[in-house]
């Protein structure tokens, strides 16, 4: 049997969005899939990407994970074959989920959160566990956490690194063409969604600042670099007026990966995009933004995998002018390149196509 619905719940906040970032990419990778299949999602209704969403939307006030009976209620009405909590989600409506006949899958994207997936609460009624993390960039799951999950018969959690979709080659030259870009001869700027503060200053204001500072230093190279800064859908303020930097507020993801995988250099927050760079094997600079992000980067780091520096224009800057030393940006690049490469997106599609075999199948294994 295929599934007929799929209810998205990802964490859904005015400061970030790379939770329901990725559950767009899987639900687009669903429907290429299983064409007829409705996808539904839950979502916070102070987000500004409320009515952009393309899917059947169900709101609740604040974030889902601290609207237990709100998410129940839609749970129960919308009766999913299977719903998908991205880093969200209480025991209880873990529970409602499997209440209704729905497959539950769970994503986390750090040590902590995968943690709280593993609590029995949550793990009895979880039939899939991915993690939004490479292996070089998480601890390993503990001993008794292991004894849980073989106690239970349970899978254990996937590290699936980063979930991205590539255009084609096409798509990316048009691209390129429409920012008046050449391949390798700018950088990316960009804090993550735009919502994030540090120490009372957006950190998109501060990569502004530091790709206007970059691009003056790196003038006078051989190689003239432009400098484009993705703002982000959740920047609250008017993009400000700049001939030198280009400024985008909000990109499709398949462009902005575009934009990464065809770049000199990139310098990012320490969220997904610093993994989605390492997997493109471009030279980047990264800085945290949020409180779950300096362990990532320190692990990335350790592993030479990415330049760190402070979330301040001048630490950024410092860094980024290194990645035009060809020397510097082909080491790093060479050691992203002995991490074995996985494709989150297809591991994820492959995964759920398992959780409804068709009857042919479970006839044979029922036989067995």
């Amino acid at each position: 049997m295929n599934p007929n619905s799929v209810l998205f719940i990802p964490v859904s906040s005015p400061s970030g969005i790379g939770e329901y970032m990725r559950s767009m990419i899987i639900a687009k990778a669903l429907l290429f899939r299983w064409p007829n299949i409705k996808i539904h999602f839950i979502l916070n209704e102070q987000v500004s990407y409320l009515n952009d969403c393309p899917y059947t939307v169900h709101t609740c006030i604040g974030s889902p994970t601290k609207n237990v009976s709100k998410v129940n209620e839609i749970i129960g009405r919308v009766t999913p074959d299977l719903i998908i909590f991205d880093a969200s989600g209480r025991a209880k409506n873990f529970k409602k989920a499997q209440e209704v006949g729905a497959k539950v899958a769970f994503i986390s994207q750090h040590n902590k959160k995968r943690s709280r997936g593993l609590k029995l609460n949550r793990l009895l009624h979880t039939d899939i566990h991915w993690v939004a993390q490479p292996d070089y960039s998480i601890k390993p799951i503990s001993y008794w956490q292991r004894a849980k999950l073989a106690l239970f018969n349970k899978k254990t959690p996937k590290n699936i690194g980063p979930v991205f979709d590539l255009s084609s080659t096409d798509e990316q030259a048009l691209l390129l063409k429409n920012y008046g870009l050449i391949k390798d001869h700018y950088f990316v700027f960009n804090a993550g969604s735009g919502g994030h503060k540090i120490e009372g200053s957006f950190a998109t204001d501060i990569y502004y600042q530091a790709a206007k500072q970059f691009y003056q230093q790196a003038l006078g190279g051989e190689i003239k670099m432009k400098c484009i800064v993705i703002f982000g859908s959740n920047y609250p303020k008017d993009v400000p007026e700049d001939d030198d930097i280009i400024k985008v507020k909000n990109i499709e993801n398949n462009d902005f990966i575009t934009l990464l995988s065809n770049a000199k250099g990139c310098v990012v927050s320490a969220g997904d995009t610093l993994l989605q760079c390492i997997a493109l094997h471009k030279a980047c600079v990264a800085a945290p933004v949020s409180p779950d992000q300096p362990a990532r980067l320190r692990l990335c780091y350790k592993q030479a995998l990415v330049l760190s520096a402070a979330p301040t224009p001048d630490s950024l800057v410092q860094q980024a002018l290194l990645i035009l030393n060809d020397e510097e940006s082909q080491s790093l690049i060479s050691n992203m390149e002995k991490q074995a490469p996985v494709n989150a997106l297809e591991v994820i599609v492959d995964d759920i196509a398992l959780l409804f075999p068709s009857v042919k199948e479970s006839f044979a294994q029922d036989v067995r």
